[in-house]
């Protein structure tokens, strides 16, 4: 990711969980993982903001445990949630229980990674018959493979596409050439997890690598 595309992409971020806490009191971001977001969570980290009143949320994670490398969870507590942000409250998503949490809907920010085999969070294209997972009418829910997905391969589990769009703001991490013909492939290939998440109505999906250059 460009240094301008970060900076634009960092002050973006900041902004909206500051209006959300100006607003409401509290503000949410929902996390992804992969390598991708790791700088930007370098910059959001340093912030000067009221982390004490921001939570944040994973959209997916593997079913390892959360000290394993490969844990989503791992990489959010060692690049986010340090230095300022250390304050910020942290959901692990095999805790959260939706009922429960239906106050801190909609979200302010949720990112999204993206895979060469165009499936984001951990929604693949094995799973794409799941109605429950890829209905943007569906009620919000926690999807848990039955399969090992993806590589590193693990059973997973994520936020439905539902519960994903239901946000303020959602922004596709878009980080380099191959990702963006990944992108401009999925809006006419349904065999992509990718075309349901930009063929929505649901929620305005922004693009990093477009909207913040």
């Amino acid at each position: 990711m460009k240094d301008c595309t970060l900076d634009n992409l960092t002050k973006s971020i900041a902004d909206a969980l500051l209006a959300g806490i100006n607003a409401n009191g509290h503000a949410s971001l929902v996390a992804c993982g992969g390598s991708s977001p790791l700088s930007l969570y370098k910059n959001l980290s340093v912030l000067d903001l009221d982390w004490s009143k921001v939570s944040i949320f994973l959209g997916d994670d593997r079913i390892v445990s959360s000290d394993h490398p490969d844990s989503n969870e791992y990489l959010i507590t060692h690049h986010l949630l340090k230095n300022k942000a250390i304050s910020a409250t942290f959901y692990p998503l095999k805790d959260f229980e939706i009922d429960k949490d239906e106050d801190r809907y909609p979200f302010d920010i949720v990112l999204l990674g993206l895979g060469s085999d165009g499936h984001f969070a951990s929604l693949f294209p094995a799973q794409i018959e799941n109605n429950q997972a890829f209905d943007v009418n569906a009620s919000p829910a926690i999807i848990i493979s039955q399969e090992n997905l993806g590589s590193p391969s693990y059973k997973r589990l994520s936020m439905n596409l539902s519960m994903l769009l239901d946000a303020r703001r959602c922004i596709l991490l878009v980080p380099n050439t191959e990702k963006r013909n990944i992108v401009e492939r999925a809006f006419n290939d349904n065999k992509l997890p990718l075309h349901y998440l930009l063929t929505q109505q649901k929620t305005k999906i922004e693009f990093s690598d477009i909207d913040f250059k």
